[in-house]
């Protein structure tokens, strides 16, 4: 199964994560489905502008629970080749020259909140929400999220966020600038292909400049900071914590953590 799609029309390559049936999860294949799926649209001299979202219900679920609660139990369990996988999206996008906007859909959870967060340009739906879910499971935010999210809303509202792991609606996300607008849902890829297709018209040059000088004043320190976020994610995939958070959540009961 393709497991990301993409289609360039009028200058505008648009990314599809498509694994419904799973939320769009962000397992291994699926961040080197969308690794490649960029890196081949910031070469394609047809693609001037970059769309990312998702198919189905969801923007993305984050984390695979299901391979999660399969894995967890082995021995010598570790975690990082997939956070070290999914760490590599947002600098990437960062480090592109091509505008790159994320729409939203539906639920954005864990790693799928902190890739959507990653965009240049960020709409939602006003059905969507994000969730930086990690705390319910027993980890830390991984995706880029402690790195991309401060430097958002702040760093108070960002430890909020991930402290309570509690759902963040469309009201409260462009009121707090989380995001750049929100659409209603019926709407919501009309109007970012919109806005998508009124940049195409705009000086190319220009953006890459733009988005080297944020990088510059904002990202520098990023590529510094991925492996603060393998060591940190894999040490809380260790624990028991973990193991009795992701069993709650396929038992649909709430855990009872022992911090241990």
């Amino acid at each position: 199964m393709e497991l990301v799609h993409v289609s360039v029309t009028d200058h505008i390559a648009t990314i599809v994560m498509d694994n419904p049936k799973n939320l769009n999860a962000i397992d291994i294949p699926m961040a080197q489905a969308i690794s490649k799926a960029l890196s081949d649209c910031e070469q394609d001299e047809e693609v001037k502008v970059i769309v990312l979202t998702g198919a189905g219900r969801a923007f993305s679920g984050g984390g695979d629970i299901g391979y999660f609660i399969d894995e967890v139990k082995k021995p010598r369990f570790t975690m990082a080749p997939i956070v070290e996988a999914v760490a590599a999206l947002p600098l990437q996008m960062k480090r592109m020259t091509k505008p790159i906007i994320t729409a939203v859909n539906g639920a954005a959870a864990g790693g799928g909140a902190n890739l959507a967060l990653a965009g240049d340009l960020i709409y939602m739906s006003d059905k969507a929400k994000f969730l930086q879910a990690f705390v319910n499971i027993g980890l830390a935010p991984d995706t880029g999220g402690a790195y991309l999210l401060p430097r958002i809303i702040g760093t108070t509202r960002a430890f909020e966020m991930f402290a309570t792991g509690r759902p963040v609606g469309a009201e409260e996300a462009v009121r707090i600038g989380m995001v750049t607008g929100v659409f209603p849902a019926d709407t919501l890829m009309d109007q970012v292909m919109a806005v998508a297709k009124k940049m195409t018209q705009g000086p190319a040059k220009s953006y890459a400049y733009i988005k080297k000088m944020l990088y510059a004043s904002m990202f520098t320190g990023f590529e510094a900071y991925a492996p603060t976020e393998v060591f940190y994610q894999n040490s809380c995939a260790q624990s028991a914590d973990f193991e009795e958070g992701i069993t709650a959540f396929m038992n649909k009961r709430k855990p009872v953590f022992q911090g241990k």
